[in-house]
């Protein structure tokens, strides 16, 4: 059979290349079922992929065989470790996962007192002065609590967890990892509406930075 112009035998670049490997595997599967193989036997040699060697549909020096259903359990097994990780993040970054290190706890304490509704100490105590006015600092719009780096570094640890090139689907995994820290923080005051302020707009400026990295206005990581 005569190769198509550019392509010699079944070589070849890009997708031609892709395409020929593609139909060789095809056609060795129907020899073998020709031969007395089963097709289920033929149709796992298809459903075979080699990592880290270019051999076509098996395992090569340096590379192995895996199945769709093995690969399938690992990318969901990372996603669960992204949504995981994100989440727990989130809950420090905003709530302080172990005594006053997030958002919330220096933003009530701007106020003059730390409320846990629904926390481990349901009484009110109040604050000194000095730690009033630190904390009004901290929540500030320069501050290191305050919506804007609270944001920056929420989005710089998703980015760093997607890596480049993140798909929609992955950047939406993340998204919910997002909302489900904010969700348990929220819980710790008794409900979003009870969050301080600075912590309720910090979910609007990362919710609108996950818009932007979908839509691919920012992606820099």
């Amino acid at each position: 059979m005569n190769s198509p112009k550019g392509v010699a035998g079944s070589t070849g670049s890009g997708a031609t290349q892709a395409y020929y490997q593609s139909l060789k595997i095809k056609t060795a599967s129907v020899s073998v079922s020709k031969a007395g193989t089963s097709s289920s036997a033929a149709a796992a040699v298809v459903d075979q992929f080699t990592a880290g060697s270019k051999a076509e549909g098996k395992a090569g020096a340096g590379g192995a065989a895996y199945t769709k259903e093995a690969g399938m359990q690992k990318a969901q097994s990372l996603a669960n470790a992204h949504y995981a990780s994100m989440k727990g993040a989130v809950e420090s970054f905003i709530g302080g996962s172990s005594g006053p290190q997030g958002q919330a706890f220096w933003a009530t304490s701007a106020g003059g007192k730390v409320t846990s509704a629904g926390g481990v100490n349901v009484k009110d105590f109040m604050v000194s002065d000095e730690t009033r006015a630190k904390a009004k600092e901290l929540i500030a719009d320069d501050g290191y609590y305050g919506v804007k780096r609270t944001t920056d570094r929420i989005m710089e640890f998703a980015k760093a967890l997607a890596g480049s090139g993140a798909s929609d689907k992955t950047i939406e995994n993340l998204r919910k990892g997002v909302q489900a820290g904010f969700d348990a923080v929220s819980k710790m005051y008794g409900g979003f509406d009870n969050l301080p302020q600075v912590s309720k707009d910090t979910y609007s400026a990362v919710m609108k930075e996950f818009d932007n990295w979908t839509s691919g206005a920012k992606v820099a990581s």
